[in-house]
């Protein structure tokens, strides 16, 4: 396995939302890293409450296209991740609680998990909990774009698509929710000068 050699801030400064990619395929090996990076992301009560497609076959990236504004990130990337809300909170919540019990956490600190996890997910139903996975699923999205970053290979984090569309293209069931894409691959463009705002207008 490659090590991450890049330190995080590096990693911060060097990363850029990259418009336009070579066409070179990432290593599948570089692939599983980055989704083990990204299967170790935080969620709120460790529910994880995301899907992620991950679309290297060129004929589907064509027929997402159109339902991307026709960007050229969508068939210029080597993978496309399509990270998907999945409003099923209990059948998260469910499984979480059935994992924890088999890998022999003590019974009463499962019982307390149960407990807060009830009081949680009876403040989201409906919209509400589509809401509350999507706010999660920007944290694998994040985790994504600096993980790719750190083994060499540019993205670009993208809400520019039509989700409806996603949904019957990749014929996704109704619990997930396409929230956020991120096209993978190496930039054929060149970063502009990097602008934040400075951190006397975002600190108080």
């Amino acid at each position: 396995m490659v090590m991450i050699r890049m330190e995080f801030k590096n990693i911060l400064e060097e990363r850029f939302a990259t418009k336009n990619f070579d066409g070179k395929k990432i290593d599948e090996d570089k692939i599983e890293q980055i989704m083990e990076m990204i299967r170790l992301s935080p969620s709120a009560l460790n529910l994880q409450p995301w899907k992620i497609k991950i679309i290297a076959d060129e004929n589907l990236k064509e027929k997402l296209s159109p339902a991307s504004m026709g960007q050229p990130q969508i068939k210029s990337c080597s993978h496309l991740l399509v990270f998907c809300a999945n409003s099923d909170l209990k059948g998260n919540a469910d499984r979480l609680i059935s994992d924890l019990k088999a890998s022999g956490i003590p019974e009463e600190n499962i019982q307390f998990l149960e407990s807060v996890l009830n009081n949680f997910l009876s403040m989201f139903h409906g919209e509400a909990g589509i809401h509350e996975a999507q706010h999660n699923t920007f944290i694998p999205a994040i985790t994504a774009i600096y993980a790719a970053k750190s083994l060499g290979i540019d993205s670009c984090p993208m809400q520019g698509f039509d989700p409806a569309a996603y949904s019957e293209i990749l014929e996704l069931p109704d619990n997930l929710v396409p929230s956020i894409i991120v096209p993978l691959g190496y930039a054929a463009d060149k970063p502009m000068p990097k602008v934040r705002f400075p951190k006397e207008e975002i600190f108080f």
